[in-house]
């Protein structure tokens, strides 16, 4: 019995011996790298490599990372890489991108499009009150956005987009009269129903299909870019671009909820703190942004650039105000409409 017994404690010992040495051991140091492993995120941008939002994108990611001590890291993809930004939206939606730094479509819901409602803003002063981290349009996208399990972080101002041509139109400066060009158009109704408006004729194009749709002539220009983007996309082909303030390119900072749950309470806060304040950023560096291009679209493209009077600008913005604003209750709804009219009216 006694021999028995001691066979059975030898081998209890080899066993546990033999566990320690090939599997205990092993598995220990696994969990310590598995600790250690970064949580990688993917953000995700249409933006170009030479344009403004690149620079604070990449910024942001670097700040995530020290911030973090390494325990979050974002691979960027900019320049559609990860497709447009309506799919892009979609994969937000669905935990399959984690972040993005683009237009929100409006095809979950016809509000998105409330961000490029047209001459909302019409001055980059006007702009870093009407979508400030308080104001009511960040309100309004907080709470669209979280409908789609999606988390608003804040605005990107790359600008104002205006309309680059290769055939000018006529009559440019009054609203509502015929101007005998087609211009390439997001699919948004803010985009639309204005182009229709002040007299172009405007065909839905993707981002992506710009520069060919004009060299082919299916459209004579195209309205979708600041003089950043009409530089880093099209500057070789246009010809003239009118600086007309008409939307201001307000892109947006969202993320999955899905990506940002698998985060810890100490990293979501600090992740959230980086890009608020390179949103804030972005108002910065926008209007200095602007005028750079501006100049590098005439020195390095020979594009003439026009800007329109203060007088112009007014006379347009007021137009546009009443008659396309008016149009877009049935899509933004007027609860929405009443609310936008009344944050101008506070100016």
């Amino acid at each position: 019995m006694r021999n028995l017994f001691a066979s059975a404690l030898s081998i209890v010992l080899c066993t546990a011996l033999v566990l320690t040495g090939c599997g205990g051991g092993s598995n220990s140091s696994k969990g310590t790298e598995d600790v250690q492993k970064p949580i990688v995120l993917r953000l995700a941008s249409d933006a170009p490599l030479e344009h403004i939002a690149t620079g604070l994108n990449n910024g942001a990611a670097e700040k995530v990372k020290e911030r973090t001590n390494g325990r979050v890291e974002i691979q960027y993809f900019p320049a559609s890489q990860l497709g447009s930004y309506e799919t892009v939206y979609e994969e937000i939606v669905r935990g399959s991108i984690d972040i993005a730094q683009i237009t929100v479509p409006d095809a979950l819901d016809p509000r998105l499009g409330a961000a490029y409602l047209p001459y909302y803003a019409t001055s980059f002063e006007e702009a870093e009150i009407l979508y400030a981290p308080d104001s009511y349009m960040s309100q309004v996208f907080k709470d669209l956005t979280a409908a789609n399990n999606v988390r608003f972080l804040g605005w990107v101002l790359e600008g104002f987009i205006g309309m680059g041509v290769v055939k000018d139109p006529t009559d440019v400066m009054e609203p509502g009269t015929n101007k005998g060009i087609k211009l390439r158009s997001p699919g948004l109704a803010t985009f639309r129903y204005v182009q229709e408006d002040l007299g172009y004729n405007p065909i839905t194009i993707t981002y992506a299909e710009v520069p060919t749709a004009i060299q082919t002539k299916v459209v004579d220009g195209w309205i979708g870019g600041t003089p950043n983007m009409n530089y880093a996309w099209v500057g070789e082909i246009i010809k003239k671009m009118y600086v007309n303030y008409l939307h201001a390119e307000a892109t947006c900072y969202v993320m999955s909820e899905k990506s940002l749950a698998k985060l810890s309470e100490e990293d979501q806060a600090i992740l959230i703190e980086v890009f608020e304040e390179h949103s804030v950023q972005s108002f910065k560096d926008a209007k200095a942004n602007e005028d750079v291009y501006k100049g590098k679209l005439r020195d390095d493209y020979g594009v003439e650039v026009v800007e329109l009077t203060e007088e112009e600008l007014s006379k347009n913005a007021e137009f546009v105000r009443e008659v396309t604003w008016t149009r877009l209750e049935e899509v933004l709804t007027p609860e929405l409409i009443e609310g936008f009219r009344s944050e101008v009216e506070k100016l």
